[in-house]
């Protein structure tokens, strides 16, 4: 398999639904934060942290962080001063790369499109960035990842433009607020990389159960 930046990032594009990407993020995980970074111009995990500083002003507060790849978003997050920060991953290279950044508490290898290994009510927010659409989180999965969220925490989702309508993501995120389940405190679009077109979502929701 091409591991080259383009090679790889044609493999995660053309994931359908019911695909794994664990075998994709196991061969990316050595080079995926050049690749991003230093190729693509990836923003996501600073806009991410950025948005949940200013909506939170305590920085003990317990945060995870969905689908954490090698921890850039983690990385992010201690960077705006937040210290309790657990991360999930499907890919165990993933989280080789993620326990060497040193900002995590605890780090879970586990399957998003399950339900997954957490108490209830334990996190006052929680982040998922780049980790909806195709072979990865589907709009079906959100109420089980809002279970750990206590009531009142805060949900931040950044994803792909063209999964968000592909994905069937935008009815959904109205759906659940219709159903009680969030209020959508913030929901636009920007361009998640500098270095190439890669229109996407920001979407900041408030657990309502």
């Amino acid at each position: 398999m091409g591991n080259s930046s383009d090679e790889i990032l044609g493999r995660v594009s053309h994931l359908e639904d019911g695909d794994s990407s664990r075998d994709i993020y196991n061969d990316w995980s050595d080079n995926y934060d050049s690749h991003l970074i230093e190729e693509f111009g990836y923003i996501s995990p600073e806009i991410a942290a950025q948005t949940l500083s200013d909506e939170i002003e305590a920085s003990d507060v317990a945060i995870i962080d969905y689908g954490c790849g090698t921890g850039l978003v983690g990385q992010a997050l201690n960077q705006q001063g937040f210290v309790t920060i657990d991360g999930i991953d499907i890919s165990p290279g993933m989280l080789e790369q993620a326990r060497a950044k040193q900002v995590y508490r605890h780090l879970v290898c586990g399957d998003l499109t399950t339900r997954i290994a957490l108490d209830d009510a334990i996190y006052d927010a929680a982040t998922c960035i780049g980790s909806m659409g195709a072979g990865h989180v589907g709009a079906q999965h959100i109420p089980e990842l809002l279970r750990p969220l206590r009531a009142d925490g805060l949900f931040v989702i950044i994803m792909n433009g063209a999964y968000y309508i592909s994905g069937g993501f935008e009815p959904a995120f109205r759906q659940l607020e219709n159903d009680g389940l969030w209020r959508i405190r913030k929901l636009e679009e920007f361009n998640y990389m500098t270095q190439l077109e890669r229109p996407g979502w920001l979407l900041v929701a408030e657990k309502q159960q």
